[in-house]
């Protein structure tokens, strides 16, 4: 059984290859490279056998950036 994870936990996500749709809560998977221009939620629970854990700190500070965001947009 495989675990559901998320991509803002993984050290292939990244919110900083189009800031304008990180804005809007949404980032990049570096293995994308096939679909150029797509981008994914950071929070939707995925089955993922490419999933690399990021450092703690890494995914606590993706996790704050969003949150306040999210916060700001209300």
């Amino acid at each position: 059984m495989t675990v559901a994870v998320q991509c803002v936990c993984c050290e292939r996500f990244t919110l900083r290859e189009s800031t304008k749709f990180a804005e809007l809560g949404l980032g990049r998977c570096a293995l994308m490279v096939d679909r150029p221009g797509s981008f994914v939620s950071p929070n939707y629970p995925r089955q993922c056998p490419e999933y690399q854990p990021a450092p703690e700190a890494k995914a606590a500070a993706r996790i704050e950036w969003l949150r306040v965001q999210c916060s700001e947009e209300a």
